[in-house]
């Protein structure tokens, strides 16, 4: 292999690193000058070689999103403030989910008068896609009673932009043991965890379909 003017590996390396010298014309090994037994010039200043340049690693696909983030990556930290807003809220129950990252449960009413009884059950779960920067949610508020009661009056007044429902729904039940309320406001829950998710440059897609919001 021949030598840079500088007696070094065209390969990077330099003289010091070289073992060995020979003359291309007459295949003689000879010394550099600075290395003979009689006194000589100062050796030639070594050039430094060039960095190694990275080599690009390519993934046979891309990452996906449910993988396991950073302890301290912003998906984490995003659901640790969600977790920590509705746990202060005192009508919610939330927590980490299996399927799903959090999971909200809640109960406006659970009555019973021994001649009927009715329940109502809110829910909702989120998903956070790290690589989207969104967090799905879903959510849904569920009625279900029966038996003897002596009536009563239910109002409703919501509005739907997309797949967002806003308003209010409230209800009052007359029962042979006294009068049963609850009240629930359709976009609370939603607007809370919107406003935590733009604390963290997140979006917000609220969606229909419940396996949208499961991994």
């Amino acid at each position: 292999m021949y030598v840079t003017e500088n007696w070094g590996c065209a390969n990077g390396h330099s003289w010091d690193q070289v073992s060995g010298w020979y003359d291309p014309d007459t295949g003689q090994q000879i010394t550099p000058y600075w290395l003979a037994s009689a006194p000589a010039a100062e050796a030639p200043a070594v050039q430094a070689a060039e960095p190694a340049i990275e080599p690009h690693v390519a993934f046979d696909s891309e990452p996906t999103s449910a993988v396991e983030p950073t302890p301290d990556g912003p998906r984490v930290a995003l659901l640790a403030a969600l977790l920590t807003a509705l746990q202060a809220n005192q009508a919610y129950e939330a927590q980490y989910g299996t399927d799903t990252d959090i999971v909200v449960t809640a109960s406006p009413l659970s009555a019973n008068w021994g001649v009927g009884g009715k329940r109502v059950d809110y829910s909702a779960i989120m998903k956070a896609v790290e690589g989207e920067r969104t967090l799905y949610f879903w959510e849904m508020l569920k009625e279900q009673g029966g038996g003897l009661s002596f009536g009563g009056v239910q109002t409703e007044s919501y509005s739907t932009f997309g797949t967002k429902r806003s308003g209010k729904t409230s209800e009052t039940i007359v029962t042979p043991g006294g009068v049963e309320q609850w009240s629930w406001d359709y976009g609370a829950t939603r607007q809370l965890v919107e406003s935590v998710a733009a604390e963290h440059s997140w979006r917000v897609k609220t969606v229909l379909r419940k396996k949208s919001a499961q991994w």
